[in-house]
């Protein structure tokens, strides 16, 4: 197994779009999901689905001319405290590595930068009202988008050039810290700490998406539970910790009332969430936080652990578990009897699984 030291975890942030829809009695949910199709040059499996996100850049999102730009901006010193987690435990170290500033707020400048350079959609206020937070996030569109888009993409330092251009203040206190995810040791591709953040848009949002060809095929406004099934039935393909996220999301039906959630729930921080992978003889479990089988130092389990049994042998005897069961790229149960951590809504009843019933 690989030493600690020579695991390298880039961090990165990704961002949930709840954008409000009319109420409509057929309807489940009140808001859509925003999902993008990746190219086929930025994808690993057939219609590879993610929330808008990318990698951390230092230069771009930690650069000190942010910290002079919020000053000039009339930004003080408490408003931005307010974006500061108040974990109770130790926080994940993705986030506690910042250089001028805290992750807290750099984290946030890269998924907003990457929203925009993803799918054009520019979080940003003109004013500084309402910075306590829970409130709906503030799009700016009338201005060349695709033209700043293409700057952005090509140099990620433009984003604050454009948001000096535009006189915006990016909505940094829009972003709901949701949760925090660790690539599993044993993936081969590259290896990337994600924090993910939710963000409201209101109904008298019109959200015009403009898609960076090179990265995003497509892109969807999606209920929580067509995102569900529609992997399931081989539409979209999601990673499992968004098939996970997504779950979780079922389980909030009103926007205003994931809003609040999200809101409420920030300030407690999150948990890092590393997979550990167990092969089974006719299965591939992921293993979180809570189950049985989660060992103390996931960063090291660079394999899968071989059990030799059958999946129903295994969990006929599971009694705590917090796992996800991989048959097929589109067959995946999910089963928790676990209390959710950091505050977390649990997961949708009819997607968790009775290990009994397995």
């Amino acid at each position: 197994m690989a030493s600690s030291d020579q695991i390298q975890y880039r961090p990165s942030a990704s961002l949930i779009l709840a954008n409000k829809q009319v109420f409509h009695a057929k309807k489940e949910f009140d808001y859509n999901l925003l999902l993008m199709k990746r190219t086929e040059r930025t994808s690993y499996a057939l219609n590879h689905c993610v929330f808008p996100g990318g990698v951390f850049d230092a230069q771009a999102d930690e650069s000190a001319d942010w910290l002079i730009y919020f000053q000039q901006c009339g930004v003080s010193r408490d408003q931005l405290k307010l974006l500061h987690s108040r974990q109770s435990m130790g926080r994940p170290e993705l986030m506690t590595q910042g250089l001028e500033f805290s992750r807290d707020i750099s984290l946030r400048l890269t998924a907003l930068r990457e929203a925009f350079e993803e799918v054009g959609i520019l979080l940003c206020r003109k004013n500084l009202k309402n910075l306590k937070g829970g409130q709906p996030a503030q799009v700016v569109q009338l201005f060349d988008r695709e033209y700043w888009q293409q700057r952005v993409h090509n140099d990620a330092q433009q984003f604050l050039v454009l948001c000096r251009h535009l006189a915006v203040v990016p909505d940094l206190w829009a972003l709901n810290e949701w949760s925090i995810w660790r690539t599993p040791a044993s993936a081969a591709s590259r290896k990337y700490d994600t924090v993910y953040y939710l963000a409201a848009l209101d109904l008298d949002c019109n959200v015009d998406l403009l898609l960076e060809p090179t990265e995003v095929a497509a892109a969807y406004w999606l209920q929580p539970s067509d995102c569900w099934l529609q992997s399931r039935e081989g539409l979209i393909w999601l990673p499992y910790i968004l098939l996970y996220e997504t779950a979780r999301l079922m389980s909030i039906q009103r926007w205003q009332q994931l809003l609040q959630f999200a809101y409420e729930r920030s300030p407690q921080g999150s948990t890092l969430l590393q997979p550990i992978y167990y092969r089974t003889n006719d299965c591939l479990i992921g293993v979180l936080p809570g189950d049985e089988l989660y060992l103390p130092e996931p960063e090291y389990c660079n394999e899968s652990i071989v059990l030799p049994c059958s999946i129903s042998e295994l969990n006929a005897v599971a009694k705590r578990f917090n796992r996800y069961m991989i048959y097929s790229f589109q067959h995946v149960d999910f089963a928790c009897n676990v209390h959710p951590l950091d505050g977390h809504f649990p997961l949708q009843t009819r997607v968790n699984a009775l290990l009994a019933k397995l």
